[in-house]
């Protein structure tokens, strides 16, 4: 059964030419509204929150790979998630998942494209790393606010293997000529048009720092 390992918030630091909230501590409760976990900051609020981006998941397994590519230990919460979750990763969740975490509902809704700062604070390369391997993690969308606390389990409803897990939504991000056969679940997936229009670019060859063509 998925858990919530690890329940994270962050606040604005300053790195030197540049500021962010990336790196996240534990709390062991929080209260979920509509724009996330209360107490958690965002530095930048044009790539990061919202709608659609409240909450920020990633699978603990994922530290293992994290962790050997930087070359060093990572602690939960250090790659920017809100939620640190067991028993779960890019491959098990579909886009439209709802997830009933405590008392609130949340709605999966999209991969993280992996931020830039990632490379400047975590480890060179790590953003282009997570780009290609797609170990993104994944935003939520909330539903029904509600308290969520450290050690919650997970009730997944409306989960539906018809529409792209987030591992498959990325390898089309990624490579859209060589993963066509994705193309339907697509068109049966519920998901920002912006995702839909990035890929239909990128089949015809259009590519900018957008679309993640150059990273660093």
């Amino acid at each position: 059964m998925a858990v919530v390992k690890s329940l994270n918030i962050g606040v604005i630091k300053d790195y030197g030419g540049f500021c962010s909230a990336m790196d996240k501590g534990h709390i062991d409760s929080g209260f979920c509204d509509f724009n996330g976990i209360n107490g958690d900051s965002i530095s930048d609020t044009i790539h990061h929150g919202g709608e659609y981006k409240a909450v920020f998941a990633n699978a603990v397994s994922n530290y293992l790979a994290f962790s050997k590519f930087a070359n060093k230990d990572l602690k939960l919460g250090q790659m920017g998630e809100n939620l640190s979750i067991l028993d779960l990763d890019e491959k098990s969740v579909y886009i439209g998942d709802i997830h009933h975490i405590g008392s609130a509902i949340l709605q999966v809704s999209e991969p993280r494209k992996p931020c830039v700062k990632l490379s400047k604070i975590i480890a060179a390369g790590m953003t282009k790393f997570i780009f290609e391997s797609g170990l993104s993690g994944w935003y939520y969308k909330v539903l029904k606010p509600g308290i969520i606390n450290s050690g919650d389990t997970i009730k997944i409803t409306n989960c539906n293997p018809n529409k792209l897990s987030i591992m498959e939504l990325n390898m089309l991000f990624l490579a859209p000529k060589e993963n066509l056969n994705l193309i339907p679940k697509l068109q049966n997936t519920q998901i920002r048009d912006a995702w839909k229009d990035s890929i239909t670019a990128r089949l015809k060859g259009v590519y900018d720092d957008a679309y993640m063509y150059q990273l660093n």
